[in-house]
């Protein structure tokens, strides 16, 4: 409370020159007994008060005398802002009361501040008394001697006790029959607390009345909420419901809006935002009601949401997005208790992404027929020859861009291999590798197979369709081997790839984007085919961009030991042998021509690992045209047919004989045993023949 809210506003004023006579005038018009006095100016000067002029006429002043002359001129001036608790125990009969501008705002004193003070109580007791009586919660204020001082009307019913009974009675024999006896100790705090008082729950609070730190009293405050306890309840489970019906509609991958009966959307979940918010440019604002012609795909739903409100049904539409995305919209109605349509709820499904999916489930199982048909694990290409180094360099080359490949070399020489190792060595080594062998494949068939088809493409194509070959390769590469024996009309198709990297499935009008690098092989001579028109002369220039040419294995004599020795390793190991080969074999096998290259080398050494005796592998354990077709590249078992000179003869038989023994007993040390000589001459006479170069078995 401030002091201009109790003072006495706009007094009646004097100057400073008026009489005495002046000054009674105003208290009685006033009935005061004080009157301030201003000069010229309008500023406070002095006070003129009853006493003062009763004084000054004992004193021998008349009525016509000056008021300057008796006037009291000390004054005690406050601000009309300032707080009453600062003036109210002041020992001064009257205040001077000024505003902001120090001009005379009123004057406070001490009988009009009882007088105002006095009505002021019992108006707030009234209001008080008013309050209490119509405040919903119970209070009932407890002195310092334990008796109840007030209660009001809604704690006795609460309690169950007439007021008058309460008042001024112990507030423990009135509590006790409720129980709350212990919240009037200090002890129950100020917290709330519940108690069961009947067949009702209260929330109690206890508050202490203290003075100068002194508890003076406790007033407790009663409040039913036995109904706020079973709406609480009904609420958990509500929220929790809600909690679980949200959890479930935003794990739903369907998309799903919520329409009331107004058009209005309530609800819309963020499969929605992914599938329609890419082609609709916009999000649905919950609170907006559904307009037709603000965009295709909330005109679907409004639609949509208009045959369900009407004909009460669920009602299921496709839809079509600007970007050809199908999906399939279902309405279905939520009825009240009146049975009126309340709300629309609509989900969508992207078919789009089902059958994206799908498509990929089949690429992915496609691929993995494709790996488990070859070794995936495939080993760097072995080469010790110079002109199969340069085939691996390059390829290295190759290998670090997209360019077109094109492998020659004759059949079995490996073009696989090294379509393998440019692949694993290119940026695309993560992608798929998918092989085809053009000629393995009947030409009916193969064009679906690279393109693959649409559901209901031809007779007998699969009711699901089918992804082709080149769509298994996306992102990855191709091996299109024998690429020699691709028909005209596939060459053309292959060719628009190669040009546009898109294809279109058999009995289908949707251009399908790929990015897939192609690497082609043959063991035919292109440049004939395009001469005798056999092969087209486009596709030609476009598949050689990079030539690479895999020389033969006769042509490289070099590899054929490592190579041996590799596949004979990767047999021991299949089979559970180890077997190795003997000089005389490996003189053989680089004698022979190889006409099926690497691969007849490699079912060779197949054949010897499981047909050949003993670990060691001789000369004739080599299947017959080894021995018979060497060209006179190996040495050939002594045939006495003509006649030799002696020493010529000698010698050749002493080479075998040593051949031989070396071969059959592992060792030039045991050989020697064997042959009946010395262990050094031995070795003397094998460096002679040149075939050991140190003192080691020549078995590898």
């Amino acid at each position: 409370m401030q002091v201009k809210q109790v003072m006495l506003n706009n007094p009646e004023t004097l100057y400073y020159w008026q009489t005495l006579a002046d000054a009674v005038a105003v208290y009685q018009r006033q009935q005061v007994n004080c009157a301030p006095v201003l000069d010229a100016g309008g500023e406070v000067v002095g006070i003129i008060t009853v006493f003062r002029l009763l004084e000054a006429l004992q004193e021998g002043a008349t009525m016509a005398t000056p008021i300057e002359e008796v006037m009291e001129r000390k004054l005690v001036c406050i601000d009309e802002d300032t707080g009453f608790e600062k003036v109210a125990n002041l020992p001064i009969d009257r205040l001077i009361v000024l505003n902001k501008e120090r001009r005379l705002s009123g004057v406070l004193t001490r009988i009009g501040l009882i007088n105002k003070v006095h009505h002021a109580l019992e108006k707030a007791e009234r209001e008080l008394a008013a309050v209490l009586e119509a405040v919903p919660n119970g209070i009932v204020a407890v002195d310092r001697e334990g008796k109840i001082c007030h209660i009001n009307p809604a704690a006795a019913r609460l309690l169950d006790v007439p007021v008058a009974t309460a008042m001024e009675q112990p507030a423990n024999s009135i509590l006790a029959a409720a129980g709350l006896t212990r919240f009037l100790a200090k002890e129950a705090g100020d917290q709330f607390h519940k108690a069961g008082v009947g067949d009702r729950t209260l929330a109690i609070r206890r508050s202490s009345i203290n003075k100068e730190g002194q508890e003076q009293g406790v007033v407790l405050i009663l409040q039913d909420i036995s109904e706020l306890e079973a709406i609480s309840s009904e609420l958990k489970a509500v929220k929790s419901l809600n909690r679980q019906l949200k959890s479930v509609i935003e794990a739903c991958y369907d998309g799903m809006v919520i329409v009331d009966s107004q058009g209005i959307v309530r609800g819309a979940n963020e499969a929605y935002e992914r599938i329609m918010a890419p082609e609709t440019g916009r999000l649905l604002v919950v609170g907006e009601k559904l307009q037709p012609g603000t965009g295709q795909a909330e005109e679907q739903l409004y639609q949509l949401w208009h045959l369900v409100r009407e004909s009460r049904k669920a009602v299921t539409v496709m839809y079509q997005t600007p970007s050809d995305r199908e999906a399939i919209l279902t309405g279905s109605p939520v009825f009240n208790e009146e049975g009126a349509v309340s709300q629309v709820v609509i989900s969508i499904r992207d078919m789009t992404e089902l059958r994206h999916l799908k498509e990929e489930a089949m690429r992915a199982a496609a691929e993995i027929q494709v790996l488990r048909a070859r070794q995936l694990a495939a080993p760097e290409v072995i080469r010790h020859s110079l002109s199969m180094q340069k085939v691996v360099d390059q390829a290295l080359r190759v290998a670090a861009v997209d360019s077109t490949v094109l492998i020659t070399g004759e059949s079995g020489v490996g073009k696989e291999v090294v379509a393998g190792l440019i692949h694993r060595h290119s940026p695309r080594c993560k992608g798929p590798f998918i092989e085809i062998n053009c000629g393995a494949i009947p030409e009916n068939l193969l064009e679906s197979e690279l393109f693959g088809y649409e559901k209901g493409a031809f007779t007998g194509a699969s009711k699901e369709g089918k992804i082709g070959l080149l769509e298994v390769a996306n992102n990855g590469t191709i091996f299109l081997d024998e690429i020699g024996d691709l028909s005209l009309g596939l060459q053309v198709k292959l060719l628009r790839f190669l040009q546009e990297q898109e294809i279109y499935r058999l009995g289908g009008r949707q251009a399908i984007k790929l990015n897939v690098r192609v690497i082609a092989a043959t063991n035919k001579d292109l440049a004939a085919m395009v001469r005798e028109k056999t092969f087209r002369e486009d596709l030609y220039y476009r598949l050689n961009v990079v030539p690479i040419r895999i020389p033969p294995l006769r042509e490289r004599r070099e590899d054929i030991l490592p190579l041996a020795r590799y596949f004979l390793e990767i047999f021991n190991h299949k089979y559970g042998t180890d077997k190795r080969l003997s000089f005389g074999a490996c003189k053989v096998l680089e004698a022979y021509s190889w006409p099926g290259n690497v691969r007849e080398l490699q079912n060779v050494m197949e054949r010897v690992v499981i047909m050949g005796e003993g670990d060691v592998i001789r000369p004739e354990h080599l299947p017959i045209e080894f021995q018979e077709g060497t060209g006179g590249n190996t040495c050939k078992w002594l045939q006495l047919k003509d006649v030799l000179p002696l020493q010529e003869a000698r010698e050749q038989l002493e080479r075998q004989l040593i051949t031989l023994a070396i071969a059959e007993y592992g060792t030039l040390r045991r050989a020697a045993r064997a042959l009946g000589i010395s262990h050094s001459t031995l070795l003397r006479k094998a460096q002679a023949y040149g075939l050991v170069v140190q003192n080691r078995t020549d078995a590898v």
